[in-house]
């Protein structure tokens, strides 16, 4: 048996999902882990999309980066399911891995994704996701698996065009020409230097009107 010792600053430095198993493994050999309360439904119906719909809302926000990057976000593996066939992601990681700077950001780009889906499928009330009190992003099943389908399909022609080159580890999102956009988004941005928690935001628009 091999046993690893870590610094209270190489645990802080972790990624969440690695702090959140540590915690889990010091609470358990403690006596006081306790399973996370099961998921809540949303209050309001979450569109399951199919990978047509999937294909039809990337072709509205591919122009906006950031907004691409958090929707193949999507399609990554949840920390928890339903018997409903939700899945729950969470916002903290998402932020990670989208490379933005706070959950609102990534919630401002949740917002656009349900725009183009509401454009793409006629219905000004359809969601695609919703939100939970515990810091999680819900997505329906169906759509979480649409999004990794086309991802993969992303990755896969590109190594087909370009066999040179590394294959693509991460799912960011796909490189394109400038659009206009149907819709404009507000990102927050921060000032260099300042306090970590506190930075002085200021509001910057990512979309084209």
């Amino acid at each position: 048996m091999v046993g690893i010792t870590l610094s209270p600053e190489q645990i802080t430095q972790a990624p969440p999902e690695v702090r959140r198993w540590l915690e889990q493994q010091v609470a358990s050999a403690l006596g006081l882990y306790r399973p996370e309360p099961p998921m809540r439904a949303p209050e309001r119906h979450l569109v399951a999309c199919d990978p047509e719909q999937a294909q039809a809302i990337l072709s509205l926000i591919q122009g906006i980066l950031p907004v691409v990057s958090v929707f193949f976000e999507l399609g990554r593996e949840p920390v928890a399911t339903s018997p409903q066939g939700l899945r729950a992601l969470r916002l903290d990681e998402m932020t990670r891995h989208a490379r933005l700077q706070t959950p609102e950001q990534v919630i401002a780009c949740l917002k656009a994704i349900d725009e183009a889906l509401q454009r793409v499928i006629g219905r000004p009330d359809a969601l695609l996701t919703a939100l939970d009190d515990a810091g999680h992003c819900l997505v329906a099943d169906a759509t979480a698996r649409s999004i990794l389908s086309l991802w993969q399909e992303i990755v896969a022609a590109r190594e087909l065009t370009q066999p040179d080159r590394a294959p693509v580890q991460a799912a960011p999102y796909p490189a394109s020409a400038p659009f206009q956009s149907p819709y404009a988004i507000t990102m927050p941005t921060f000032t260099a230097g300042d306090p970590a928690g506190n930075a002085g935001s200021s509001q910057k628009s990512t979309g084209i009107a």
